[in-house]
């Protein structure tokens, strides 16, 4: 009898942009011509993979900054290798390994584009993150407050005055993001910390999500949440088109890189073609 092909995917420990457009769906397409596939990740992570992995190995990277594709200094070979000693009996049978590394420049961009995986040139799978309901939540803020370029977070104040501009008329505004990294404002619900697919429904079912470039920004594109992102000039390219396989209605705004004042945020708001 012949044994089961098992492919096993991992370890992701880069940053969390990254995983959602250049790895999570690659290895859901790449899924389809095995019959398991052990997803090794952040135990945060398992939401992206749950609607076809097999089972999961966590592993929790630490120490290290993962604002790039792999995360700085971290021997990624060491680590599949210690995760897979500790796990020695799924590599059992007909196993085939599969460890994230760059393809292309930028790598995995291209989600119409086929790209060689092991044995199989795949197409990557992106599907809409999140399950329609009633709006809970008319706006979503992610009130970036990272120590990693610090310069670059919004200021509290201008977030506030956003809050009591979109809020006037009796609206509602929820915080996502994590405690360490994200920021809340008076008023607002505070989700910081709830599980991702938590998120995923939160995202997919509210009017607009609005905050600087950030992986939770990244997010809404794959759940079909129009959002205002501003940045830099230089990202632009990556939210409208390369990062945005389902066409989300996204406002992308550089005109005061990463500090535009609450009013410009307000005004180009209003003017946004809601889908």
């Amino acid at each position: 009898m012949k044994s089961k092909s098992h492919l096993i995917a991992g370890p992701w420990v880069g940053e969390f942009g990254w995983e959602l457009f250049a790895w999570q769906a690659y290895i859901r397409s790449l899924s389809e011509h095995y019959d398991k596939t052990t997803i090794i990740c952040r135990e945060s992570s398992r939401a992206l993979y749950m609607d076809f992995a097999s089972q999961f190995l966590h592993y929790e990277p630490s120490g290290r900054l993962s604002d790039s594709f792999f995360m700085h200094g971290l021997d990624l070979d060491q680590v599949l290798k210690n995760v897979l000693m500790e796990n020695k009996d799924i590599l059992k049978g007909q196993v085939s390994i599969l460890k994230p590394r760059r393809v292309g420049n930028p790598p995995f961009t291209n989600y119409d584009t086929a790209i060689r995986l092991g044995n199989h040139d795949v197409i990557p799978k992106y599907i809409t993150f999140g399950n329609l309901g009633e709006k809970k939540y008319d706006y979503v803020f992610h009130i970036r407050q990272r120590k990693l370029r610090e310069q670059d977070n919004w200021k509290i104040e201008e977030w506030q005055k956003l809050y009591d501009l979109l809020t006037s008329d009796g609206s509602s505004v929820v915080c996502i993001g994590t405690k360490k990294d994200s920021g809340v404002i008076s008023g607002a619900v505070d989700m910081r910390d709830i599980d991702l697919q938590d998120i995923f429904d939160v995202l997919r079912n509210t009017k607009c999500a609005f905050g600087p470039s950030s992986g939770p920004m990244h997010l809404a594109s794959l759940c079909s949440c129009p959002h205002i992102v501003w940045s830099r000039p230089e990202n632009e390219n990556r939210y409208l088109n390369t990062w945005n396989p389902l066409s989300t209605s996204i406002l992308f705004d550089c005109q005061y890189s990463w500090h535009p004042s609450a009013d410009y945020i307000y005004q180009r708001y209003l003017k946004f073609n809601l889908k």
